[in-house]
């Protein structure tokens, strides 16, 4: 009788422990068939985010949508994407950062499961979108410019064949009128205008397309100065005696000098002169034309070579003159700085390399630089 108690206690207790088992090895299939259920909805989630962002459009209006799509595959009560540095949780909310190149996101979820699970795979689906977008703006932007330089083109044909030597035309024919007054002179101006105008535009496109040509030789700059000066009584030159000549295209120098010294008595009230200072340094000779204008704004002042920019208001001029006297200066090894002084005083200061110097104490167009 004892044996049959001891045996059915024994079988008792093994019964209990299978069922124990039993019941943990159903809850754990349960927790397995939860799982897979889950990682089932995460995935049709996942391909559905990447039908929809591969189908075409941009990321940013689908982010509300693939919101919607994590919560229903978390379990969540709602989810959201947003890009930032840090993460910015709400109340209740669980954030895992999203792995983009490039960027910072970050996708927070209230409930439901860890919204961890999901970033990486959503993350790589973002990239891509990102990347076409990129693509397609670097395209967009291709052909804009391809379109734009056809349209240079066209323009730079039409001012240099047809109109160019029709202005030029007039100008000369204009030139030789009688000087009968008031509208002849306002005659010769407009045209001297419509003539620079049509010149800088041209020489502006050869500047941007890198057809410009230069034809260096040895300078003397006081003499381009002083012709740029034109005698007038408003213009100080005060260059040394011993400033060594420069290596430069003639004409595109010439230009250059001109049109700093004429802005400058355009600009200068009466009365104030115009100072034309240089140096020499570095290798370089350096001219310095400076008048006492209306000066140009601190916030402008980084614009004043900009194409069609003006930096002091004026009812003449095209906004032209600044941006190709700078691209000749660089044309020609050199560099035009702006140098904005107190009570309104404006320089603009070129340096160009100097000429080189033979042993015999002449100057030559080879060799290195001197040291003065």
């Amino acid at each position: 009788m004892a044996v049959l108690v001891a045996l059915l206690v024994v079988a008792l207790g093994v019964s209990a422990v299978l069922a124990m088992r039993l019941r943990a090895r159903a809850r754990e299939c349960e927790v397995r068939e939860q799982e897979a259920k889950a990682s089932a909805r995460e995935t049709m989630m996942i391909a559905a985010v990447a039908r929809r962002l591969l189908s075409g459009g941009g990321l940013a209006p689908q982010l509300a949508w693939i919101g919607m799509q994590v919560a229903e595959a978390l379990g969540a009560t709602s989810a959201r994407i947003e890009f930032g540095s840090v993460p910015s949780p709400r109340e209740g909310e669980r954030a895992a950062r999203l792995p983009l190149e490039g960027r910072t996101g970050w996708l927070y979820a209230e409930g439901g499961h860890d919204p961890a699970r999901v970033a990486e795979p959503l993350a790589r689906l973002m990239d891509v979108a990102l990347e076409r977008e990129r693509v397609a703006a670097g395209e967009a932007a291709a052909e804009a410019a391809r379109r734009g330089n056809l349209a240079k083109t066209a323009v730079l044909h039409l001012v240099s064949h047809d109109l160019r030597p029709v202005v030029h035309a007039i100008d000369d024919a204009v030139a030789e009128l009688p000087a009968d007054g008031d509208r002849t002179e306002r005659l010769r101006r407009a045209v001297d205008r419509a003539a620079q105008l049509v010149d800088d535009l041209v020489d502006l496109s050869r500047l941007e397309s890198g057809t410009l040509r230069t034809a260096p030789e040895d300078l003397d700059l006081r003499e381009l100065v002083e012709a740029a000066a034109d005698g007038r009584a408003e213009v100080e030159i005060g260059l040394p005696e011993d400033l060594p000549p420069v290596r430069a295209d003639r004409s595109q120098l010439e230009r250059v000098i001109a049109n700093l010294v004429d802005n400058a008595v355009k600009f200068s009230p009466p009365g104030s002169p115009v100072r034309v200072t240089g140096g020499v340094g570095g290798g370089r000779a350096t001219v310095r034309v400076i008048d006492q204008g209306p000066g140009i704004p601190a916030n402008l002042r980084a614009r004043v070579f900009e194409p069609f920019f003006q930096g002091r208001p004026s009812d003449e001029g095209s906004g032209l003159g600044l941006a190709v006297s700078r691209g000749f200066v660089e044309a020609n090894g050199g560099r035009i700085v702006l140098q904005s002084g107190p009570d309104g005083e404006t320089a603009f200061a070129v340096s160009l390399p100097l000429a080189q110097r033979e042993p015999g104490g002449s100057w030559s167009m080879e060799g290195p630089a001197p040291k003065v």
